[in-house]
């Protein structure tokens, strides 16, 4: 599913949880693992306490992920 380039929306600096799931496409779970490991840290904000994460650091954690994902022998899959 592609979306135009104008129906993207312009991220925030930082991130909740479910804005965190939807800006990256990634699982609940890769979150997680993400979060146990200290690759992205979810600070709580606000009087509610709502989680955020920096945007920056999903992007880390996203090259991060690709990058691995290279040197796994992939090469090719999508040509």
């Amino acid at each position: 599913m592609t979306r135009a380039l104008a129906a993207l929306p312009d991220w925030p600096a930082a991130l909740t949880e479910s804005e965190a799931l939807e800006y990256t496409r990634v699982s609940v779970a890769q979150i997680k693992e993400w979060r146990d490991r200290g690759t992205v840290r979810f600070v709580p904000r606000g009087r509610n306490g709502a989680a955020i994460a920096r945007r920056s650091d999903l992007d880390a954690a996203m090259a991060a992920m690709f990058e691995s994902s290279s040197s796994t022998g992939t090469e090719g899959w999508f040509d």
